[in-house]
């Protein structure tokens, strides 16, 4: 015999007897070792698992079952040698496990055994499966499921030697089959083939799919020889050989039609047998899973190639024992005109007995041609009905988890594999009622945990779509037996989004509904949750915004239309309202223009009804009812028209305003009262008329009365003033007063003292709502006529168009305040000396913003009269990019506006002006929770209370009781009320100390523009008060006093901000105080906070620090400006002293009248300032004493 592919076994010996040519060795099973063959029977071929039924004969006659079944074992050949001299050849061994073993027959010598030896491939027929397959090829999905049964080198070992490309397939499944029918059908679509053969020491399978992988063994070209009862010393041939050949088709078509292909039509392809005039017909199959024209074409070439695999077959006998499937047998004396490069093996039977020589029996094909396994579809699974399955997702998805095709995956039930969350299946189709081009279509989404029912097309269990959706027992229908449900028709999303139809008699209704602002439209009969009337007609109405919008009009009205008869726009009774009132707005009209009062424009009124109103012939609105039309909100009304506006009312026209009543009007305000005259009436508030850029007429046919009841009469003019009456007169003028009459002048009085001069001004600026007094008895102002004007504010001139502007350097109505000066010869200019030798001129160059040493006080006699201001403004801030320690960015923007609000209280009788700040202090605590707003428990149990800190827990968004926020550093939080502040906030020594710091700053506020400068006399002290107000659960506090902040106290703060604060400031702990935060020791930091309520900015920059918007240049801090005024009397960019700076953080000495550890410097009285200058009409300036 010539070489073969069986490996040497040198435990196998030769002999003369036969029964030492075949063996079992099983090195698991002792006993085996005595088991004497008596005949065996072996099959092998291509595509299926070898298969050795194997009888001997066995000493023993209680051989266990357990000793040998699923064991290891290799049936071993020892072929003879040639004669008794010759060296014995290489045995052949069969590798494979035993799956079959039984007890034939016993006597009293030996019993005989049978046991069935087959390829590790064989236990594959013992797990049967449904499970399925993603995006895997062909082989690839081979390789894991031979993995999964151990042939890993050890037990058997696989090999792939292909010729052609695979894909990979989006879902492959295994259904009901077992693991073995489930490769070979793999095998048998894809034109794969694969073959058992002999290892050294263990089984080999081997995949193939072409012509190369065929095993080629010169030892298999043999003679033919038919038995002649010639003896054939031992040389290998063949004994018969038969062929037989059939008619296959001409053509192999495929068809098919993919919805995830583009474009979306059905894909064909064919395959033709060319030059065989044996061939008829077309094998037309419908319903493959391939996807583009190039695999269609492949699966046709395939069936091509299966096809002709079929269409010759030889089967014959010999006695090679090397011949096994995969193999190429050839002849070496005969010629095969269809085989004339050799026969491929495909299938080997062998046999031997004690009385029987080995014997082979074979079926081959042409090894010119490439075989391919039996396509056998009828044997293939279908799935015709449909299967359970869950809809999923990868985890936590409220909605539904849809890929960009709108596809979603599913937990098919009968798999049991673990599957990575959101790859639980291939994108699988919802298959729905309507769909079409252009993404028409009917859609409602599926959510994690809906349960479907899986179809498949054309009942491939790889081409899996979603065909139904199922309610259960534990997720139930929305329309169950029963009152009111069972006459209902109903749609219902997961966020109860609903459509529902009531179809009962005498009650039908639709509702359409969301969850989303309780928004619904409400038609017929309307019932509550508890089935009880509503109402009937229909209901529009939402918790949430609405909007009504038609582009060629619209019609609301309360007309009966009866039974939707008559057309959609009918507004006749509208239009016979309209034209009533307007004839009898004409005759009113007429009266008007005879008193030289202005009119509406009638005609043009009239026109608009006509032309566009009417029938909705333009883009209107027309609002309709004949029992009237009510409007009402707790908020505000706004009507809005390019053109005219017109009222008109057959009775009263009444405006009622709790608050303001305003009207304005561009050119003209024409007020006419035909018959019973005007009133004007305020029961409290000044009452104003001013004609900014013209004359002031008052005229009545008869008396003219003018009287305070309870106060004075102030009367002021800039030029001249004058009374006059039949001849006599008083006329005041440039200082002096002139009385002239043309008869007598008498004196009427008890008493006639004359006192040193003394002078008073209304100080105001123009047209200001109110004077101000101020009183002054120094010589200076009598010898200085410029005095009074360059102490108050400059008039503004009137264009007699535009409204006049804020007062010049002071605050507008927003709150901002800008310093300017009126020219030296204003009569209002703002500066004025008190000694006439020294008249002064106004200070035009300086910034009365800037502090300025004081001198020693020139006494000066004057006065103000006590008053009271609630003060609003803005800080004066600009965003900016915030900076680290290190100027490194820290990935937010610093530097927000944000309003402020105090109370200013001047007390004439000690000069003093008191900035009085009002603080409603609502304890809380903070707590880190979970995504839904639950508290987490610590170690301990306890909730985890975490201390305050800006920048991670407010920097994005303002805190809200209750209500969870995102912090910065991914974390959530929420914050609760607390039943009272802790012990170490002390609200009195908690005032003391903030106003022991604030009223630090040694200034006070002197008159600017006087001749002395900064000796001036007319001087008011500053101080700052805060109030502090305990209002647990927010509660109301003050006694309705006004309050200017309500801030969040936590019992600890790591960084607070003006609106939360912490009774203890702490920091994180270092290395012996890991995850722990450390207090620090009591310092100025609720001074700091509570400067900013004063509108102070910081005076720090690190770690977004509000600081001046001086500072601040293109959104980036401006550092050269820092260093230009450092130490100047202005806002500090950094300040390591002062309280805006890092002197809030320095420690507060627990010793009493110890230093305060932080500075206020004068110019902390800048926004003071400001407000008093509005206040008084008069120009201040903050002064200090000499440091």
């Amino acid at each position: 015999m010539g070489p073969s592919t069986a490996f040497v076994d040198t435990s196998a010996r030769a002999g003369v007897n036969v029964h030492a040519f075949y063996s079992l060795d099983m090195p698991q099973a002792k006993s085996a070792a005595l088991a004497d063959i008596f005949a065996f029977d072996g099959m092998r071929g291509i595509g299926e698992p070898t298969k050795y039924t194997i009888q001997f004969t066995h000493p023993q006659h209680d051989l266990s079952r357990a000793e040998y079944l699923n064991k290891r074992a290799a049936f071993v050949i020892q072929p003879p040698p040639r004669d008794r001299w010759s060296k014995p050849e290489d045995a052949r061994r069969v590798h494979g496990v035993v799956t079959g073993f039984a007890l034939l027959n016993s006597n009293r010598d030996q019993s005989t055994y049978e046991v069935v030896l087959e390829s590790r491939l064989a236990l594959l027929r013992g797990t049967r499966r449904c499970r399925f397959f993603l995006d895997m090829s062909e082989p690839e999905i081979i390789r894991q499921i031979l993995k999964e049964h151990d042939f890993n080198q050890i037990f058997a070992r696989f090999e792939f030697t292909l010729y052609r490309e695979y894909r990979k397939r989006p879902f492959v499944m295994q259904w009901g089959e077992d693991d073995l029918s489930f490769i070979t059908r793999l095998c048998r679509r894809t034109g794969i083939w694969f073959v058992c053969e002999a290892g050294e020491k263990r089984e080999h399978v081997r995949f193939g799919d072409d012509f190369t992988h065929y095993r080629h063994d010169p030892a298999l070209t043999v003679a033919y020889r038919e038995p002649s009862g010639m003896e054939t010393a031992g040389v290998e041939s063949v004994s018969s050989l038969e062929m037989r050949a059939t008619t296959v088709p001409k053509r192999h078509t495929v068809r098919t039609y993919h919805t995830e292909r583009q474009p979306a039509e059905p894909i064909e392809a064919s395959k033709d047998i060319h030059e065989d005039r044996t061939v008829y017909g077309e094998a037309y199959v419908w319903g493959t899973p391939y996807l583009t024209d190039d695999e269609a074409k492949q699966e046709a070439l395939l069936r091509h190639e299966a096809a002709l695999a079929t269409q010759v077959e030889y089967r014959g006998t010999c006695d090679l024992l090397d011949l096994t499937p995969g193999s190429v047998l050839k002849l070496s004396n005969r010629t095969l005109p269809d085989a004339k490069h050799g026969l491929l093996a495909v299938r080997v039977t062998c046999r031997a007995s004690r009385n029987k020589p080995y014997h082979v029996e074979f079926s081959a094909i042409p090894s010119d041609r490439l075989y391919r396994l039996p396509l056998q579809e009828e044997a293939w699974p279908r799935i015709e009905g449909v299967i359970t399955g869950t809809v999923a997702s990868s985890g936590g998805w409220r909605d539904p988890y849809l890929d960009e095709q709108g596809r979603y995956t599913v937990h098919i039930h009968p798999d049991r594999d673990a599957r990575t969350p959101g790859l639980q299946s291939c994108p699988m189709r919802l298959a729905k009622p309507f769909a079409g081009a252009g993404r028409t279509g009917f859609h409602f989404g599926l959510v994690e945990g809906t349960v479907v029912t899986v179809g498949f097309l054309w009942g491939n269990p790889d081409l899996p779509f979603i065909s139904q959706v199922l309610h259960t027992a534990e997720d139930m229908d929305p329309v169950i037996a029963g009152y009111p449900w069972g006459t209902r028709n109903t749609i219902r999303t997961r966020s109860n989004n609903t459509l529902e139809l009531d179809d009962r008699k005498g009650k039908e209704h639709i509702k359409l509904a969301t969850e989303h602002g309780k928004t619904q439209l409400n038609l017929g009969y309307t019932v509550d949750r508890d089935q009880k009337l509503r109402g009937t007609g229909f209901e529009l109405r939402t918790d949430g915004p609405g909007q009504v919008r038609a582009g060629e009009g619209v019609l609301v009205s309360a007309d009966m239309q009866e039974k939707a008869n008559g057309v959609h726009a009918d507004m006749e009774p509208a239009m016979r309202q309209f034209e009533s009132m307007q004839a009898r707005v004409q005759m009113l009209a007429a009266s008007a223009e005879a008193s030289k009062a202005e009119v509406a424009d009638l005609k043009a009124e009239n026109t608009w009804l006509k032309n566009e109103l009417a029938g909705l012939k333009k883009s209107v609105i027309a609002l309709s009812a004949p029992n009237g039309i009510g409007m009402a909100t707790p908020d505000r009304v706004m009507v809005s028209a390019g053109k005219d506006v017109s009222v008109g009312s057959g009775a009263g026209f009444h405006v009622n305003a709790l608050r303001r009543f305003t009207a304005a009007a561009g050119e003209r305000l024409s007020l006419f009262a035909q018959k019973l005259g005007i009133r004007i009436f305020a029961a409290k508030g000044p009452v104003q008329i001013q004609a900014q850029s013209d004359l002031l007429s008052l005229a009545a046919e008869q008396d003219v009365t003018v009287s305070s009841v309870n106060g004075s009469v102030m009367m002021r003019a800039q030029k001249e003033f004058i009374i006059e009456c039949k001849g006599a007169f008083i006329k005041l003028a440039n200082g002096c007063i002139t009385l002239g009459a043309p008869y007598d002048l008498y004196w009427e009085v008890a008493r006639f003292n004359r006192r040193p001069a003394s002078q008073m001004h209304l100080g105001a600026p123009a047209f200001a709502p109110a004077l101000f007094p101020f009183e002054v008895g120094c010589e200076a102002w009598r010898k200085n006529a410029a005095l009074a004007r360059e102490t108050s504010p400059a008039l503004v001139a009137q264009d007699g168009v535009s409204a006049p502007a804020p007062m010049t350097g002071q605050t507008s109505s927003s709150g901002g305040t800008v310093d300017t000066w009126a020219s030296s010869d204003s009569p209002d200019a703002p500066n004025a000396g008190h000694g006439a030798e020294r008249e002064s001129t106004p200070s035009a160059g300086k910034d009365p913003s800037v502090p300025i040493q004081l001198d020693k006080a020139v006494p000066c006699n004057w006065h103000m009269p006590d008053t009271r201001r609630e003060c609003t403004d803005e800080t004066e801030m600009e965003t900016y990019e915030a900076l680290r320690a290190d100027k490194s960015l820290m990935g937010l923007n610093a530097g927000y506006k944000f309003p402020t609000a105090f109370e200013l209280t001047y007390d004439d009788r000690h000069k003093l002006l008191e900035a009085t700040v009002r603080i409603k202090v609502v304890p809380v605590d903070l707590f880190k929770t979970d995504a839904t707003g639950k508290e987490l428990l610590g170690l301990d149990g306890q909730k985890q209370r975490v201390p305050f800190h800006h920048d991670v827990h407010a920097s994005a968004r303002p805190m809200a009781v209750d209500i969870p926020t995102n912090g910065s550093d991914g974390n959530f939080y929420v914050m609760r009320y607390r039943d009272g502040a802790g012990r170490k906030f002390d609200v009195k020594q908690s005032k003391k100390r903030v106003e022991s710091v604030l009223n630090e700053h040694g200034s006070m506020l002197i008159l600017d523009g006087c001749s002395k400068e900064a000796a001036c006399g007319c001087r008011v002290v500053v101080r700052f008060r805060v109030e502090f107000l305990i209002g647990v659960r927010d509660a109301a506090v003050g006694d309705g006093k006004k309050i200017h902040k309500t801030i969040f106290l936590f019992p600890q703060a790591e960084r607070a901000d003006a609106g939360m604060w912490g009774e203890i400031q702490v920091i994180k702990g270092g290395a012996r105080d890991l995850g722990q935060f450390v207090s620090l020791p009591e310092s100025n930091i609720v001074a700091h906070e509570c400067g900013h309520l004063f509108n102070f900015p910081d005076e720090y920059w690190e770690w977004g620090g509000y600081v001046h918007k001086r500072y601040v240049k293109d959104g980036q801090l401006d550092f050269e400006a820092g260093e230009c005024f450092k130490g100047q009397e202005v806002w500090q960019i950094r300040s390591d002293k002062n309280v805006m700076g890092y002197g809030a953080n320095h420690p507060v000495s627990p010793v009493a009248d110890a230093p305060l550890g932080a500075l206020v410097q004068p110019y902390y009285l800048e926004y003071i300032r400001r407000h008093f200058c509005e206040m008084t009409h008069k120009q201040w300036r903050i002064g200090y004493e000499r440091k």
